[in-house]
């Protein structure tokens, strides 16, 4: 056994201003993570270079044109963008495949969107509530608007429209979650506006939508009405085309926008300032420039950003192999130009992997042309040597409407491609990294991995620690936190990596989570630890400061507990609802309720009991009480409650979807629905954590 060892992290930066404090849930509550075969894994043909370059599995049938992935916190990978089978513009189907069934046919369910939004170039980000926001979007043949959102429920597989509106279109906008769990979105305008090829015209016609906008559950979009700006969002060089934003580790956000970079601050009315970046697109210098190339934050307060030197699906000039890093850790910006890649891309994809190497595959060396122009091979750059290597060759030119994203067994699923472009992928491939092979006698096998046997909640706060247990021996190197994936048009608006320092005692590790929100923003992500070799596990999904995830096909049970009395929980008491001392056996009987997506806003919560499959906890009276499922809009309202930062500054407050302004406060031991009122009584009575129960 290795003797006890500590690991620095990369970066635990400054404090934030505030944290959302969810509990890292109670000693005994470890989860046990399941170690079942992995088809994905079985069966392959390794050849020999796999130690070295990876290697490419074939080429599979995928329903659809897959325009848009998205990993869900229930480890399902949802695609859309074009109907089944078919090449036109019409994102109004999802297709959901279950990795853990392999890539047959059998493994996927398509899901009709019934209210008609239609998310064909859209955009989306995963709420603290677990469900997934889809918005703006919208194609030539649907006829619909780009202003819909939609919002897709990993735990009950629905998709459903939501009543808020944006207020500006967002054809091609951007989405991410802040720190304090509003969705931002930024860039966008109307479908199929010509933007770069009629800047005048766009502006004079109010075509791109240049001022972001928030959304907040329980409230909607509301404007950044002082944010706006023409250097970050607006035609000139197609600006407004899926802007490449993240949270930046002092909160603000980052943001590379064609030739111009810049930071904005989404408090209050808002803030930006632009900064320039590269000259424009250019045949000699080819810069690295315009919704052509590809970025990803690598590490903590650091983006890698290559090719491009293009501005829309097949703007007419040769592309781009450069690579600059972008540091957001001091107190300014810094900008350095790295090696170039070997190969020039547009529309190529750009995947960070857990042990810290950024993969990019697919492209064109010009426009988005296929034939003699398509790059098949991968590329991969070391961000302790600046230095890139090559990886094996996939078997199918992806550009345009391509997308790659990181599975938790460590592969990198790679689709999609087309609706418009010289390809119809109806297709998908997965690249194995080098990480994952080893040799033996001079053979290539796969490498033996480190396996997890228990992690200590689904959910954590920001400065809490996790216990991990492992299954294996062996020493552990490096732990990862790796965003899920979220992306189209060669942008993973969702990844986001860091290392977290860590202790090992045997096979125990002890993980500091991070410090605040922005270095983690309230959502999922998968946790990966590496070995001495750098063979990563295989990823364990989780929440920060969001509701817990819920793995395919079980449920998850929670409770709340108030942040005064943390000895306390909700527990039914006949059809009301109670505060109770913690009971092991009492709170898995009446104290166990799912966390599902609101009933009236997705984007909230509401509480269906364990006990009593179908009935919700709604106000009645100010009351908290269980009742049975009720179509009506009275019942959902009453029924969903939005969370927010605790009022106390600790945990999460809810306030009534109902009556926005009325909490869920605590009297004694009972549990009412009561206006806000200022005092630090009232906000302690009103904040609460979430505790996982024992199944």
């Amino acid at each position: 056994m290795p003797k006890r060892r500590s690991a620095r992290s990369a970066g635990l930066g400054l404090a934030c201003a505030f944290a959302l404090l969810l509990a890292a849930g109670p000693a005994w509550a470890q989860i046990r993570i399941p170690d079942a075969p992995d088809p994905l894994m079985a069966g392959i043909a390794i050849p020999a270079s796999a130690p070295e370059r990876g290697m490419w599995s074939g080429v599979h049938a995928w329903p659809l044109i897959a325009m848009h992935a998205a990993l869900t916190p229930s480890g399902s990978v949802l695609t859309f963008g074009a109907p089944p089978g078919e090449q036109r513009q019409d994102g109004r189907v999802f297709d959901i495949w279950d990795p853990d069934r392999g890539l047959g046919s059998a493994a996927h369910t398509l899901l009709p969107n019934a209210e008609a939004v239609d998310s064909f170039c859209a955009s989306a980000t995963t709420l603290p509530s677990g469900a997934m926001l889809i918005s703006g979007g919208a194609g030539y043949d649907s006829g619909l608007t780009s202003k819909e959102s939609a919002a897709f429920d990993p735990a009950r597989r629905t998709a459903s429209a939501m009543v808020s509106q944006l207020l500006f279109p967002r054809w091609y906008g951007t989405l991410i979650t802040l720190t304090d769990g509003r969705a931002l979105m930024a860039g966008g305008g109307k479908p199929y506006a010509p933007g770069v090829y009629d800047v005048a015209g766009s502006l004079k016609r109010g075509e791109v939508s240049m001022t972001p906008e928030t959304y907040a559950p329980g409230s909607g979009w509301r404007l950044l009405s002082r944010a706006g700006s023409r250097d970050a969002f607006g035609p000139d060089l197609n600006r407004w085309w899926y802007p490449r934003m993240w949270v930046a580790p002092r909160g603000a956000v980052f943001g590379i926008s064609s030739d111009r970079t810049w930071l904005l601050d989404p408090t209050g009315a808002g803030a930006i300032v632009t900064f320039p970046f590269k000259t424009a697109a250019d045949a000699n210098t080819r810069p690295n420039i315009g919704p052509t190339s590809t970025a990803v934050m690598y590490d903590t307060g650091r983006i890698l950003q290559v090719g491009g030197n293009g501005y829309s699906n097949g703007y007419p000039m040769p592309s781009s192999n450069r690579a600059t890093v972008f540091d957001l850790n001091g107190a300014r910006l810094t900008t350095t130009d790295v090696a170039p890649m070997t190969h020039p891309r547009q529309w190529a994809n750009a995947t960070v992997l857990p042990d810290g190497r950024v993969v990019v595959t697919g492209g064109s060396r010009y426009a988005d042309n296929n034939g003699t122009d398509a790059v098949t091979e991968a590329e991969l750059w070391n961000p302790a040597t600046r230095a890139w290597t090559l990886g094996a060759r996939a078997g199918t030119y992806r550009g345009y409407h391509s997308t790659a994203m990181l599975l938790p067994n460590g592969t990198v699923l790679s689709a999609g491609g087309g609706v418009k472009g010289p390809v119809a992928n109806l297709n998908a491939e997965l690249y194995y990294p080098p990480y994952l092979f080893t040799r033996v006698n001079g053979r290539a096998v796969l490498a033996s991995r480190p396996k997890l046997a228990t992690i200590s909640a689904s959910q954590f706060g920001y400065g809490s620690s996790a216990t991990v247990e492992l299954a294996t021996d062996g020493a552990i190197a490096r732990v990862a936190l790796i965003g899920l994936a979220s992306v189209t048009h060669s942008f993973d608006s969702g990844q986001r990596s860091q290392r977290l320092s860590f202790t090992q005692d045997g096979r125990t590790l002890r993980i500091a989570m991070p410090a605040h929100a922005a270095l983690a923003p309230p959502g999922y992500y998968q946790l990966v630890v590496l070995d001495r070799a750098g063979v990563p596990s295989r990823g364990v999904i989780l929440a920060m400061a969001a509701a817990p995830p819920q793995p395919r096909g079980v449920a998850r049970y929670s409770s709340l507990r108030p942040v005064a009395r943390p000895d306390h929980r909700m527990r039914l008491a006949g059809s009301r609802v109670a505060l109770s001392p913690a009971d092991a056996a009492a709170d898995r009987l009446d104290g166990a309720f799912v966390m599902r997506a609101g009933l009236a806003d997705p984007a909230c919560v509401s509480f269906e009991a364990r006990r009593y499959g179908g009935r919700f906890l709604r106000q009645w009276s100010r009351q908290l009480r269980l009742s049975p499922f009720d179509r009506s809009a009275g019942y959902r309202d009453n029924a969903t409650f939005c969370p927010q930062p605790g009022l106390s500054g600790r945990g999460t407050s809810y306030t009534l979807k109902a009556e926005p302004g009325t909490f869920l406060r605590a009297r004694g031991t009972q549990l009412w629905l009561d206006p806000f009122t200022p005092g630090e009584a009232y906000a302690l009575a009103a904040s609460f954590e979430t505790v996982d129960i024992a199944p």
